[in-house]
């Protein structure tokens, strides 16, 4: 590397700064929210005595699985035990999206191909989309550790933690470096950066489930804070070894991206064939074949889900133990209602059906990449019309999103039928679970089809309706909302506290009709607007 290799970086930094104005101070500023409701939540519980309710908490054999022990049994310590996953989360998806918009999709746009028409480096934007987010990370890690300072944390656990979030941040903004040199597609880059987010969510929970002190918790760096140990031992030594372990891939990428060319990638494309095959002669089929690979991945990674938990969820559901917080959510005794064997299987399903309504959120997007790649104007400049089009993209989008829900029904039930040697009886009722998560998941791909028919520059506002709902299921367990509010969000009405056997069939019915209008809204407005071009 020389010196002129980096020429630019400093334009280019101040470049991306501005592209970002808006979109920076929000994943830098979520995560300090984020930490204050988990505060909020734990002072509401303070007149309850908050060292015996974290103390409750740590021998619950099911928030021990999910969450590991508890390690400070103050509200400082509450708030890195219970945040952490979600600040981390935030923080992760920030940098990726971050370091892939700037470089990957600049690329396919044909920015970069004019920047570099300047002096700039071939490194320039690469290392400018990593200041960038490591800058943005460093912000956020002082604003955590400032606002648990505020909070009455200890200012040397605040900052060690604030740190360990940044390093957290710094490592996925690595691997989003690392994930636009392998393939030429920003989809992709995305698409194995949300991997390894999900990768380490995943083994987190495993090293949770192992007791808190295994070794996955130095791979993984959603389970770092119990290396560094905030308010429980400050090893602040660990600093060193995470700023090493995030660099990996930040290096390995800048090695990448010298043995490559301008919008190619070091995996190069296979060549398809000459002539596409005749059941590739509908909008339809090339929707599938677009969004195929996509939903194979998400079907891998959320079947291994629940097949893990659907496995240990009748030992940890029946070991016993189990809090008063917990067993007694928003002031009913919804643990007796759904019956303890299925309190654990009931919280996954529905933690993966808010992940699975991000799939069908992501494959209704896919419309906007091929419209703003140009691929949209050639097909409608055809015998094809826009409502035929988009309809096809939609139709793939809430098929897959209910084939994913129904494999995992069918696969969650098979498991747990096993586990409890009553196949017949409880794979059904596990079935149900699953399948009835269909109708608030097709809602959230409505509310992404009006948004990109109507006002395609303002889709980013679905991931703001996506979160609100999150939001509300963290306001409502922490008894800051009660149900009525809660009832905003359509998954209240497939909750894990109602018994699959009384679930509400007519709202879910009226799910159903509102995600129709949402989509058919969206397919008029799209009909009516002008298409983007790239002349």
């Amino acid at each position: 590397m020389k010196t002129s290799d980096f020429a630019g970086t400093g334009t280019l930094f101040r470049l991306f700064l501005r592209r970002d104005r808006f979109l920076l101070p929000l994943w830098i500023f979520l995560p300090v929210i984020l930490g204050l409701v988990t505060a909020a939540t734990f002072s509401a519980m303070a007149s309850q005595g908050l060292q015996s309710v974290l103390t409750e908490f740590d021998k619950d054999p099911l928030i021990s699985a999910l969450l590991g022990p508890v390690m400070s049994f103050d509200l400082s310590g509450a708030i890195v035990w219970r945040g952490t996953s979600q600040l981390a989360l935030v923080l992760g998806i920030g940098s990726l999206f971050t370091l892939i918009r700037h470089t990957r999709a600049d690329e396919e746009t044909g920015r970069s191909e004019l920047i570099r028409a300047y002096v700039v480096g071939p490194y320039a934007s690469l290392t400018a989309a990593l200041l960038l987010a490591g800058i943005g990370n460093l912000a956020a890690g002082v604003l955590i550790a400032l606002s648990i300072i505020a909070l009455g944390g200890a200012a040397g656990g605040s900052f060690l933690f604030g740190a360990t979030m940044s390093a957290v941040g710094c490592f996925f903004a690595g691997i989003g470096a690392l994930g636009v040199q392998l393939r030429e597609n920003s989809g992709t880059a995305r698409g194995i950066g949300v991997a390894a987010l999900g990768l380490g969510i995943a083994m987190a929970i495993l090293n949770n489930f192992g007791g808190g002190d295994t070794l996955l918790r130095w791979i993984t760096p959603m389970a770092w804070q119990r290396v560094t140990q905030p308010f429980a031992g400050n090893h602040g030594w660990s600093l060193v070894y995470f700023a090493a372990f995030a660099a990996v891939p930040a290096v390995i990428a800048y090695v990448l991206s010298a043995r490559r060319d301008l919008g190619a990638g070091v995996l190069l494309a296979r060549s398809g064939p000459p002539e596409a095959a005749p059941h590739l002669s509908s909008p339809l089929a090339l929707a599938w074949r677009l969004q195929k690979k996509s939903f194979i991945g998400w079907l891998v990674g959320t079947g291994l889900y629940i097949v893990v938990f659907a496995a240990i969820s009748p030992g940890l559901s029946n070991a016993g133990g189990m809090s008063d917080w917990l067993s007694n959510l928003g002031g009913t005794s919804w643990s007796d209602e759904v019956g303890l064997g299925y309190v654990f299987i009931s919280i996954s399903f529905y933690l993966i059906a808010l992940f699975v309504a991000v799939y069908a959120m992501t494959a209704v997007l896919r419309l906007q990449k091929e419209e703003s790649e140009g691929r949209a104007e050639m097909l409608l400049d055809k015998k094809v019309s826009r409502v035929r089009w988009m309809s096809s993209h939609l139709t793939v989008a809430s098929l897959c999103s209910a084939a994913l829900l129904v494999a995992l029904g069918i696969a969650g039930g098979l498991v747990y039928g096993l586990a409890t040697g009553d196949l017949s009886h409880e794979f059904w009722h596990i079935f149900g679970m699953s399948v009835a998560k269909i109708p608030p998941v097709w809602i959230l791909l409505g509310v992404t089809a009006l948004l990109y028919g109507l006002w395609p520059r303002i889709t980013a506002l679905g991931w703001v309706v996506w979160f609100s709902f999150s939001i509300l299921e963290l306001a409502w367990e922490a008894q800051l909302i009660d149900w009525s509010l809660m009832r905003i969000s359509p998954f209240s009405y497939v909750h894990y506290t109602i018994n699959i056997t009384n679930l509400p069939l007519l709202p879910l019915f009226w799910l159903l009709c509102l995600s129709a209008v949402l989509t058919g809204l969206g397919l008029f407005g799209f009909r009516n607007r002008d298409v983007l071009t790239k002349a």
